[in-house]
């Protein structure tokens, strides 16, 4: 093959057989890139339609709330949404109901922790030594009430402590602890613990079963070794059992710091309403309050927002705190 430089007239020879094998190269290489890129998108491929609804329904409202923290609108048919800038945040810091449900959230949080994480990490601890079926047996009737929809769970409550014929009235009566009927959902001073009660009797079972999970995958040697060098229960439970487990541990803290308040949502909505006096209330009905009750769609979407950021920063510290408090058994 012959190639002229018309700059400088000279002829350049380039054998035939190696033009041919360069396109082939070229090819060749080609081919492997668009398998290459084939390979690399297949993956996505089938990722697209899960992502695709996982943004449709969950990001996107997310970005909606985010624009809506901004304006006023109160979801009325023909109307639009007009953007008053920080004025709904504003609005919730002046707000006094706000700050009860801030407080009321607190003390949410901070209570739930024993049925959440200390009472279920005895029961699994208990429950782990025994044998034959009842253990199974025992942590079944623990986790029976997680299973319970929270609606049915708040209406036996309901019949349970209603001030008239109620069950524990009753019984409080015979036994000479009150000589008359409590209101537990219309005082001030009960509403709330009745809430966190009844809250942490639904998550004791949960927490049981992941304690009980973390517990069947230590190493029996630990307790064998420690057996023979005179330490009692108390001792291998303090010293082995929980830096063992302590994964599973911050775990369970950090998820009854960040969902302490959804979980007692549905009790607040349909046994106390919030009352009395907004005593019961916490930032997830304040929330729902405001958006469906008080059809103020800003209001409630600054308060969203605002806990959005709250709690992720609770949780990105929960987080690294977790990595360096946990103990790895590798």
């Amino acid at each position: 093959m012959e190639i002229i430089n018309t700059k400088s007239s000279v002829k350049i020879d380039i054998p035939l057989g190696e033009t041919i094998a360069s396109k082939e190269a070229a090819l060749l290489k080609e081919t492997i890139r668009k398998k290459q890129l084939r390979a690399n998108l297949t993956p996505y491929l089938f990722l697209f339609p899960s992502l695709l609804v996982l943004g449709f329904w969950l990001y996107r409202p997310l970005v909606n709330t985010f624009y809506y923290a901004f304006t006023s609108w109160n979801m009325l048919p023909n109307t639009k949404p007009v953007f008053i800038g920080l004025g709904n945040f504003t609005k919730l810091f002046r707000n006094k109901d706000f700050g009860v449900a801030i407080s009321n959230t607190a003390f949410y949080t901070l209570f739930l922790m024993p049925f959440s994480v200390v009472f279920p990490l005895f029961l699994a601890n208990i429950t782990n030594n025994m044998k034959g079926r009842m253990k199974s047996v025992y942590r079944a009737l623990f986790f029976l009430p997680m299973i319970m929809a929270g609606v049915s769970t708040a209406t036996i409550f309901r019949w349970l402590l209603n001030p008239g014929t109620g069950l524990i009235n009753n019984i409080l009566i015979k036994i000479g602890l009150t000589t008359e009927n409590i209101s537990f959902f219309m005082e001030a001073d009960k509403a709330k613990w009745v809430i966190l009660l009844i809250t942490g009797w639904k998550m004791i079972g949960f927490s049981t079963v992941m304690f009980s999970a973390a517990l069947s995958g230590v190493d029996k040697s630990y307790y064998e070794a420690t057996s023979l060098d005179g330490a009692d229960k108390f001792q291998r439970f303090k010293d082995f059992t929980v830096p063992l487990i302590s994964p599973t541990i911050m775990f369970m803290v950090m998820m009854s710091i960040l969902f302490a308040s959804q979980w007692t949502f549905a009790y607040i909505d349909i046994l106390t309403g919030g009352g009395p006096y907004g005593t019961s209330t916490n930032i997830y009905y304040e929330m729902y309050k405001y958006g469906f009750s008080q059809m103020n769609v800003g209001i409630s979407s600054a308060a969203a927002n605002l806990f959005l950021f709250v709690f992720g920063a609770i949780a990105l510290y929960m987080t690294r705190l977790s990595k360096k408090l946990s103990f790895y058994d590798n």
